[in-house]
């Protein structure tokens, strides 16, 4: 972080005259901090006379009121907590909760969090504390696939699978005379993108005025954002299910870079009944579209694919328009499916699932209904 202000052209003696607090329980973590400070101290010529290191919880520290705002950051433990210890289920709500208290309404943080602080209802108590005042809030979001944030997971840990870092998003939060949301789309890239993708600003979507449900959505796209925008108050997909329809449907519960169709009620798929054949080749037609996958990306936690994902996606007034001169392709392309086959070894065992989504007709082309006035 020094260093980097450095390079922004900030004036050293500025640099090294902040009046810096580190706190960690860990002894080690703070004499490996020490010793980076002393090798800084003797390139630079200089010392840090405001640099405190202090070993303790920082839940147990009592902040003082001081004229100046605080500015915390850091990258709290994703931890669960005993159950009875804390109204929130992991430790990084805690740090988040305390820290929002202390800069009250005029001063500002960073953390690095899991990527759930964004969507899960297990903290939508701590969104709404964030909303409490005028606020400037920014979110980058960063998936665990094909490349990590982190390059390896702690130390200790003995598995190798990528999948298992984990997936994070960037919270800042800074006063401001009005407030204002901000967010990225889950972000990916491949190991060879790596360094051109965390060198440069992500681009952020304006959500201040999202209200589909409780969360700090990851917009794919501006347009999926203006299309559940417009759809709100409308009937949703699961007005095309019946609970005694004969027509099935099942969905896979699990999906990356589309969403899987599978054969039979199986293990890890949902049951989706409909009634007549032409709302079963409706779904299956909006489920495997662009559109779906964009708007599952927005709100999805972007690995499950869970039943109120799919039952509470919003139906765009015009957007039959668009389904309807479709659905004799999508007939054909079922009847076809084999085609569409995709099959991996998983536990040991091969499943198989249906991948429409490049043959599809696409739905997010055209969004001419998308032009109509948004709804108050």
């Amino acid at each position: 972080m020094l260093l980097k202000l450095a390079k922004l052209g900030v004036d050293k003696s500025a640099i090294t005259n902040i009046d810096l607090t580190l706190i960690d329980i860990n002894e080690q973590a703070l004499s490996f901090v020490e010793k980076q400070f002393a090798i800084l101290s003797k390139r630079w010529g200089t010392s840090f006379p405001n640099l405190k290191l202090v070993r303790s919880d920082f839940q147990k520290i009592r902040f003082k009121k001081i004229e100046r705002p605080y500015f915390f950051f850091g990258n709290p433990p994703f931890v669960t907590n005993r159950k009875g210890k804390s109204r929130w289920n992991n430790l990084f709500a805690d740090f988040v909760e305390t820290s929002l208290k202390n800069i009250n309404g005029v001063g500002s943080l960073q953390f690095i969090l899991p990527l759930s602080v964004a969507f899960s209802r297990d903290y939508s108590d701590l969104r709404k504390c964030m909303l409490e005042h005028n606020r400037n809030i920014s979110l980058s979001h960063f998936d665990n696939i094909p490349d990590t944030l982190f390059k390896s997971g702690k130390p200790e840990h003995t598995n190798s699978n990528k999948a298992n870092s984990q997936r994070c998003s960037i919270l800042t939060v800074r006063p401001a005379d009005t407030l204002r949301i901000r967010s990225t789309s889950l972000i990916r890239w491949s190991k060879y993108d790596r360094k051109e993708i965390l060198s440069q600003s992500p681009q952020y979507h304006e959500i201040s005025s999202y209200r589909f449900n409780d969360q700090f959505p990851r917009p794919e796209n501006s347009l999926i954002l203006k299309y559940i925008t417009q759809s709100l108050g409308g009937i949703q997909l699961s007005s095309l299910l019946s609970n005694n329809g004969k027509c099935k449907l099942y969905v896979s519960v699990v999906a990356r870079n589309y969403i899987g169709f599978r054969e039979g009620h199986v293990p890890n798929s949902h049951q989706l009944c409909f009634s007549s054949k032409r709302d079963f080749y409706r779904a299956l037609l909006i489920l495997s579209s662009d559109l779906f996958f964009d708007y599952w990306r927005t709100i999805g936690d972007g690995f499950h694919v869970t039943k109120g994902n799919i039952l509470n996606f919003p139906l765009h007034d015009h957007l039959d328009e668009v389904v309807f001169p479709k659905l004799t392709t999508t007939q054909r392309i079922w009847a076809d499916r084999d085609k569409y086959r995709k099959t991996k070894l998983n536990s040991g065992k091969i499943t198989s699932s249906y991948d429409f989504s490049k043959r599809m007709p696409s739905l997010m082309k055209e969004y001419w209904f998308l032009k109509q006035e948004t709804k108050c």
